[in-house]
C-alpha cells in the first residue's frame, strides 16, 4: 500500500468508530474515596473477643480475628430496622457490661441515651436470633399483660427491651405491633433496671368469681433488686392495660369495647357494654405515631444505593468469611 494513503484511511477509521475523545482518557479519572460501611457492630469478651456485625442484608458472626460466619435474618422486619437505624442516626459508641456497641450510621439524627440502649437492645435480640436461627418471643420480653375470662375472651399485650408492644387477642386473626416513644420506653428501661422480677394478678378473689368478671395476670421480668410496692405493680398493670387499648385502636380504628361491669345494685349481674365509637380512635399516649420508624418512599428512593452492598470476602472454609472492611 502506498504510504500517502495510510494518513487517509486513518482518518476514515477514526470517523467511522466516532469522534476522537477529547480531555483525560477514561483510565485517567477517578472516583473519590468510597464512605464508611453501614453497619452495627457489637464485641464482647476477651481471647478472644466476640465480633457481631450486623449490616443491612445479613448478620456476621464469630471470634475476633476470624473466620466470622454469615448468617441471614431470621425476622423479616429486621432489614427494615436496620435501614431505619442507620439512614437515621449519627455514629456513635456505646460501651455496656457486656457488649460494646459502635454504631456506624449515616443519619443527621443525634441519638440520646434512650435511643442508643433501644439500638444495643435491637442488636442484641438481631444477633441472638440469627446465632440461634431462630426467634424467640421470650428474648428481651419485660412484661406480659394478660386479661380474659374463657378461650374466647382474652387479650393479651407483650412489650420488649426493643421498645417494642405486641397485642394479641383470642377473636383476632393477626396481631397488633408498635413502638414505644422514647419518654415511655425510658419509663419502661427504670422499672426494669431498678425493680425484680414479680407476678401479680391470677388469684381467685370475690371479684374474679363474679360471672362475666375477667381475669387479670402480670408478668414482669425485671432484673432490678428492689421489690415492687404494691402502688408499683398497679401502675405497671395499668400500664399494660392501657397499651393494649392503644394498640387495639389501631387495628380497624377503634378499641375493643370494655369489659362488662357489675350492673348497680345487682350483684352477680353485668351490664351492658356502653357503645364506642368507630370511626374515633383512642388518643395515643405511649407509642410513637404508626409508619414512624418507616422513612417516606421518597427518602428511601434517594437514599438507597443502586447497587447493594458488596458481601465480605469469602474466607478459604466454606462456611466462614472476612470481616468487612471498617
Amino acid at each position: 500500500m502506498s504510504r500517502r494513503w495510510a494518513p487517509l484511511l486513518l482518518l476514515a477509521f477514526l470517523g467511522a468508530c466516532g469522534k476522537v475523545p477529547k480531555g483525560k482518557p477514561a483510565a485517567a479519572v477517578t472516583k473519590g474515596p468510597a464512605g464508611p460501611p453501614l453497619g452495627i457492630e457489637l464485641q464482647r469478651g476477651q481471647d478472644p473477643r466476640e465480633r457481631v456485625w450486623i449490616g443491612t442484608r445479613s448478620v456476621i458472626i464469630g471470634p475476633l480475628p476470624g473466620p466470622l460466619v454469615r448468617k441471614f435474618f431470621v425476622d423479616p422486619r429486621r432489614p427494615d430496622m436496620a435501614w431505619y437505624f442507620l439512614r437515621t442516626f449519627a455514629p456513635f459508641e456505646r460501651k455496656g457490661l457486656n457488649w460494646d456497641l459502635s454504631f456506624h450510621g449515616q443519619g443527621k439524627a443525634k441519638a440520646g441515651v434512650t435511643e442508643q440502649r433501644m439500638i444495643l437492645e435491637w442488636a442484641r435480640q438481631t444477633a441472638a436470633e440469627a446465632a440461634g436461627g431462630h426467634g424467640s418471643q421470650a428474648y428481651g420480653l419485660v412484661l406480659a399483660w394478660h386479661q380474659g375470662g374463657s378461650s374466647v375472651d382474652c387479650q393479651d399485650v407483650a412489650v420488649y427491651l426493643t421498645g417494642e408492644a405486641v397485642a394479641t387477642a383470642c377473636v383476632w386473626d393477626g396481631e397488633v405491633r408498635g413502638w414505644l416513644e422514647p419518654g415511655t420506653l425510658a419509663r419502661l428501661y427504670g422499672w426494669f433496671d431498678h425493680l425484680a422480677p414479680f407476678q401479680a394478678g391470677g388469684g381467685q378473689t370475690q371479684e374474679s368469681l363474679r360471672p362475666g368478671a375477667l381475669e387479670t395476670r402480670l408478668v414482669f421480668a425485671g432484673k432490678g433488686r428492689q421489690q415492687a410496692i404494691a402502688a408499683e405493680e398497679t401502675e405497671i398493670q395499668s400500664f399494660g392495660a392501657a397499651l393494649f387499648a392503644e394498640l387495639a385502636g389501631r387495628r380497624n380504628g377503634a378499641a375493643p369495647p370494655p369489659p362488662p361491669q357489675p350492673a348497680p345494685g345487682a350483684p352477680g349481674k353485668t351490664a351492658a357494654p356502653a357503645p364506642v365509637p368507630v370511626a374515633v380512635p383512642p388518643p395515643s399516649h405511649f407509642l410513637l405515631p404508626p409508619g414512624a420508624l418507616n422513612p417516606r418512599q421518597e427518602e428511601v428512593a434517594l437514599q438507597l444505593p443502586e447497587k447493594p452492598p458488596a458481601p465480605p470476602v469469602t474466607a478459604p472454609t466454606a462456611s466462614s468469611v472476612q470481616p468487612p472492611p471498617g
